[in-house]
């Protein structure tokens, strides 16, 4: 990652487009065999003041407005994947019981077949109502201890950095392609945040890049499962000299970030932003 402090500090420059209140949690799943799983996306929406219309919201519509979702709908029909609207976008536990639902209540060997379920050591995961339901599925929830999943996790262990890569990559790219915009209109440059569907895509996306083996690999760096660890090339998300300098000249950096916090995933209780199973 290139920075520009001097050399030695952990830093990398971040612009903001404007939406610095926007959020998205991503829940991903993918088991030993290297299957990945349809994505979980909650987003941030406004919250009706009227009772009523939240409990239809949530009901009918997964937490959005029906405005709203006649753009929401498709997006999960087009990317596979269930997106859910809450004011925080944070997971809950009405997520968590629709998220074991989802992927587990209608799998054909339910009766006769357990599934070990790793789950980091958050209260929206453990609270009574999931853990009565994943056991009336024949899903146990195993609980990763606070600060341990970088160990014990295989999201944390081998999925999350590929993923933030490709992430931060499509994000550059965007930057290229507004630069190259205002220059050719003449304009002055001005960062642009990306769309509700744009970000969308995007996760789906990399998420669909990221190679099985390196889902199984999570597992045996865990010790879950025995094996051989296999290479996998990690690409993208450095932005090179011409872009930064363009970004420079603009003053399109105005402040500094930790890269390793430019896109998260955090192991702090009630807080999970990129959260992997």
């Amino acid at each position: 990652t290139k920075t520009i402090n001097t050399s030695g500090e952990k830093t990398v420059w971040v612009k903001c487009g404007g939406k610095t209140k926007d959020r998205v949690t991503a829940m991903l799943l993918g088991d030993s065999s290297g299957t990945k799983y349809p994505l979980f996306l909650v987003m941030k929406t406004g919250k009706s003041k009227v009772k009523a219309v939240v409990q239809e919201n949530l009901t009918e519509r997964q937490g959005f407005g029906k405005t709203l979702w006649k753009s929401v709908e498709p997006l999960q029909e087009q990317h596979g994947c269930q997106i859910f609207g809450n004011p925080t976008a944070w997971w809950n536990k009405d997520i968590s019981l629709l998220f074991l639902q989802y992927h587990f209540a209608a799998r054909p060997d339910r009766l006769t077949k357990k599934v070990l379920l790793l789950w980091d050591d958050f209260s929206a995961h453990f609270t009574d109502d999931v853990v009565a339901y994943a056991e009336s599925i024949n899903v146990i929830l195993e609980r990763i201890p606070p600060r341990y999943t970088w160990i014990c996790q295989p999201a944390d262990v081998a999925w999350n950095r590929p993923l933030k890569s490709q992430l931060r990559q499509k994000w550059l790219d965007l930057i290229r392609r507004q630069l190259r915009n205002a220059k050719q209109r003449g304009v002055p440059f001005k960062l642009q945040a990306p769309s509700r569907g744009t970000i969308v895509g995007w996760i789906a996306d990399a998420w669909v890049d990221i190679p099985n083996s390196t889902i199984v690999n999570g597992f045996r760096k865990c010790r879950l499962v025995d094996g051989v660890l296999t290479d996998v090339d990690e690409i993208g998300g450095v932005v090179d000299e011409a872009v930064l300098g363009e970004l420079m000249s603009t003053c399109a950096i105005e402040e500094t970030l930790d890269p390793q916090h430019d896109i998260s995933n955090s192991d702090v209780d009630d807080e999970n932003v990129v959260q992997a199973q």
